[in-house]
């Protein structure tokens, strides 16, 4: 049984980011589903301020731009570019394979949001690294999963001991995802690690650092015949003392019975459990539930009093960057320095589903 009391220790647990003091004003690049779901409700529900936007399709521009009272719509990259300058932020909501030619016209000491994954590999995405340092740009990865306020409750109760030692970690997913809402994914050589996973991938870094290796196998479904992959099995390797397993399928299409989106923590001395709600239903998402034990407390569920991933922690993201660049804060969580390593994560997980396991002898 939950109980509904809550202690003090986890009643003080961080589910927000505190907002910039002085909000710069900031310019889209690119005007997807993505920028319509999270980026825009999140800076409007925040009051951080979006002075422009620019989208090859200017229809699809000016509709988005209507809608949120955006009052400028650049007529070209350059015309946004010249508009955001130094002086504000850019937002690069933009597919993978377009990141290197965008960053590569930013100007020098200016600030950038980039979308995950950072390029469609790890060659590229260590390109726009390289060009991002050559201009002296801060920039931060829109891993925003770190920053939904159930996740970033679950970090801050690890790192201040309430768990004890992490020994287990475990992703379940059975859920289906409305893969068609993206024109450009049945185009890529692999999917659901390198667009969904991760995102889990990442937040696991957060949570216990680099694992030492990776097992990995994504596979196709043949009801979805013109994706890469849809599902996938992984084992990230943290020593003899932690279990780190991910089960992720997304061609769960059953009705809501039985539908898997949890995530379990499990420590020596407590427990946090989280269901995924923006998983159950991605497109009618449902709230969020976390409850955690920890020693002396018995199961207690959480109030998630921080929001939800859609679309709190996408503002979430931008403020963290909004206040390093301002100096007021003095860690940027998503540094596109630290993206690069769930980059090398990725391409070792696609190494390892593509060159397959250990076969037994004899057989």
């Amino acid at each position: 049984m939950t109980s509904t009391t809550l202690p003090a220790a986890l009643a003080d647990l961080q589910q927000v980011w505190p907002m910039p003091s002085r909000p710069r004003p900031i310019t889209i690049i690119g005007a997807g589903g993505i920028v319509r779901d999270g980026h825009l409700p999140a800076y409007r529900k925040m009051g951080l301020p979006v002075a422009g936007i620019f989208d090859v399709n200017q229809e699809t521009a000016r509709t988005l731009a209507a809608d949120f009272g955006v009052e400028v719509v650049h007529p070209t990259l350059e015309a946004a570019i010249a508009a955001c300058g130094t002086d504000g932020i850019f937002d690069l909501a933009l597919p993978p394979a377009v990141l290197l030619g965008t960053v590569d016209r930013l100007p020098a000491n200016s600030a950038a949001l980039l979308q995950k994954p950072v390029g469609p590999d790890l060659a590229t995405a260590r390109k726009i690294v390289a060009a991002i340092d050559q201009r002296s740009i801060t920039a931060a990865t829109n891993f925003q999963l770190r920053f939904t306020p159930s996740m970033l409750a679950i970090r801050d109760a690890a790192r201040k001991g309430l768990l004890g030692e992490i020994v287990e970690v475990e992703v379940r997913l059975a859920v289906y995802m409305p893969w068609e809402l993206w024109s450009f994914i049945p185009h890529l050589d692999a999917v659901e690690i390198p667009l969904h996973s991760i995102h889990y991938l990442d937040w696991i870094r957060s949570l216990l650092g680099e694992p030492e290796s990776v097992y990995a196998k994504a596979v196709k479904h043949p009801r979805y015949p013109t994706l890469a992959d849809a599902r996938s099995s992984i084992i990230l390797d943290y020593g003899d003392r932690v279990r780190c397993a991910l089960s992720l399928n997304h061609t769960y299409n059953y009705g809501p019975e039985h539908i898997e989106a949890t995530i379990r923590v499990e420590g020596t001395a407590g427990c946090a459990h989280l269901t995924v709600g923006y998983l159950v239903d991605y497109v009618k998402p449902v709230p969020e539930t976390l409850e955690m034990t920890i020693v002396g407390v018995p199961w207690t569920a959480v109030p998630l009093v921080g929001g939800e991933r859609v679309p709190d922690a996408f503002g979430f993201v931008m403020a963290n960057l909004q206040r390093f660049a301002a100096g007021e804060d003095t860690v940027l969580d998503t540094d596109v320095h630290d993206s690069i390593r769930t980059m090398a994560l990725v391409d070792a997980a696609l190494k390892s589903s593509r060159q397959g396991g250990v076969g037994p002898e004899g057989v």
